[in-house]
């Protein structure tokens, strides 16, 4: 008897931690979209079904799929619930982020600007859901200004008069005052994957970038890749490519690290400013 009851005892403590692997996801595999007005506004249809709406899943992994696209300023989701063991790299690993940016710089070519980001979590319920709605309103406001800043230093439009012009180009093949050539035909390019730096017969303006970000942070699995054709003389010199990492990781914002600087910045700035006002209300106090 003692045996039996140690058994259910043991069935109970089983089932209630197998279960605490396991998170509820809204599931949309047919994809939906919608608009920069109303980003937060996910037309997610309800059926129930014995009380229980039929677009959510048990499962150990939520999975988010969104592609934003900055010239039709759409949005296009689809959430599904995932059980892949080996979604996650390492067993500590709760977030995975993939991003992947297309840019296409001049207007005439009808290149893309869209952004895709699939996320996976097992971090609490709905929780690939949530990261959407944490993120996407910065991606479209904020993040849309890190996109323009840069064109703004990749591109500049050229004239009737100037559409002949020839650019100085870092070429990584070269050493010394030789790895700056001139560019007869075509653009400097910069590709971080392979570290080269040239000039390439490509005459369109883009630029492509993949990232990588888990957390747990996971320095073997952390990608940031990024390549670029561009117009500006030295634009693919290492100071250009520092820069344009930096805003592209301005842009993910991956863990909200840079909304918290610019929080952190925006209070120094307001604490200066009342210490100054301080400072001067003093000052009239002994004259």
């Amino acid at each position: 008897m003692r045996s039996f009851i140690h058994l259910i005892l043991f069935s109970g403590i089983f089932i209630q931690y197998a279960s605490s692997n396991y998170i509820f996801c809204t599931s949309l595999y047919n994809q939906v979209e919608v608009s920069f007005r109303n980003p937060l506004e996910i037309p997610v249809e309800r059926q129930e079904s014995n009380s229980i709406t039929n677009n959510y899943e048990y499962a150990s992994i939520c999975k988010i799929v969104y592609r934003i696209d900055y010239d039709a300023k759409s949005i296009y989701i689809t959430l599904n619930a995932n059980n892949d063991t080996n979604t996650f790299k390492a067993h500590n690993q709760s977030e995975l982020l993939l991003q992947t940016i297309w840019l296409g710089f001049e207007q005439e070519s009808k290149q893309p600007n869209i952004t895709q980001r699939t996320y996976f979590c097992n971090t609490g319920n709905d929780c690939a859901l949530q990261f959407y709605l944490n993120t996407i309103q910065y991606l479209i406001t904020k993040g849309k200004s890190k996109l323009d800043q840069i064109r703004s230093k990749l591109y500049k439009r050229p004239s009737l008069i100037d559409k002949s012009t020839r650019y100085r180009c870092k070429d990584s093949t070269k050493i010394y005052n030789k790895s700056l050539v001139q560019c007869d035909k075509g653009l400097c390019s910069a590709n971080t994957i392979n570290a080269k730096q040239y000039c390439t017969s490509d005459n369109t303006a883009s630029l492509f970038s993949e990232f990588e970000y888990h957390s747990p942070q996971s320095i073997i699995n952390e990608r940031e890749a990024i390549e670029y054709k561009c117009n500006i003389n030295l634009c693919n010199g290492n100071v250009t490519i520092a820069k344009i990492k930096k805003h592209l990781q301005h842009y993910t914002n991956w863990k909200g690290e840079y909304q918290i600087e610019e929080k952190s910045s925006t209070i120094r700035r307001t604490l200066s400013y009342c210490l100054i006002i301080l400072c001067l209300c003093n000052l009239r106090l002994f004259l």
